[in-house]
């Protein structure tokens, strides 16, 4: 009987323990990418640029150190209808490798993205998804604004060199249409084979038509150029850059 008691024990807890299986062990899965944060989207002449802040910790808080990128999604839209009920876009426009672009921009921690494949007056709509080295995808983010016909860039951009010292000057932009109101300006500078950076030099526009720049170094070629900024309904936009000007600040003689 002790023995006959002692198999039915055996079998009962082996029973139990197979009763807790309900299939193969699984591996916990990583944390996810928190979404970006402070996206933006601008028009720059015929192009529009995108940009946000890489994100550094995963949506449960932790440390994120297997971003690999970004996937970059792209949809229009009519203007007239708006984009109050777009769909999240499905197509997708680009890929963005972040070791790629940090090592081309001194470790930047935002992301400027331009796309010059936009047509006037119609609208754009954006989805941004972060991308682990796994191919998994985090936290998206979406972002539209329309595109309408850019303004003229202002003419006869003239400049002066001086010590330590740059003047700008330029003609008035002119704007006709209704509904358009001409802000101001932006100045934008390049110095050597390096291109016009993507924010101006100015944190607001410029309501003169002449800018002094004291940023710079003597025995250093700077290129400046400028853009028309206009304000319609409730976007602002700017023109494409004017013709650029080479100046080379120095030490009077």
């Amino acid at each position: 009987m002790k023995l006959r008691h002692g198999l039915t024990v055996v079998i009962c807890l082996t029973l139990l323990a197979a009763c807790g299986k309900v299939g193969p062990v699984k591996p916990l899965q990583k944390a996810l990418p928190s979404a970006v944060s402070n996206a933006t989207l601008d028009q720059k002449g015929n192009a529009l640029l995108l940009a946000w802040d890489i994100p550094t910790t995963n949506q449960d808080g932790s440390a994120l150190d297997n971003l690999k990128g970004f996937d970059i999604y792209r949809s229009d839209y009519n203007l007239a209808k708006g984009c109050p009920e777009c769909r999240p876009p499905k197509n997708l426009l680009r890929q963005v490798d972040l070791a790629y672009y940090q090592s081309s921009n001194r470790n930047s921690k935002r992301i400027y993205m331009w796309d010059s494949g936009v047509d006037e007056e119609v609208g754009f709509r954006y989805r941004i998804v972060p991308m682990t080295t796994e191919g998994h995808a985090g936290a998206e983010v979406l972002i539209h604004r329309p595109c309408y016909s850019a303004p003229y860039p202002p003419m006869e951009v003239t400049g002066e060199a001086l010590d330590k010292q740059v003047r700008l000057s330029w003609s008035a932009a002119e704007e006709s249409r209704q509904g358009v109101t001409i802000v101001g300006y932006n100045i934008y500078r390049r110095s050597g084979d390096s291109y016009f950076s993507a924010l101006p030099l100015n944190e607001a526009p410029v309501v003169e038509t002449a800018y002094e720049d004291f940023q710079v170094n003597n025995g250093t070629l700077y290129t400046y150029a400028v853009r028309t900024v206009i304000a319609i309904a409730d976007q602002r936009l700017e023109s494409p850059l004017s013709s650029p000007i080479n100046l080379l600040p120095q030490r009077p003689l």
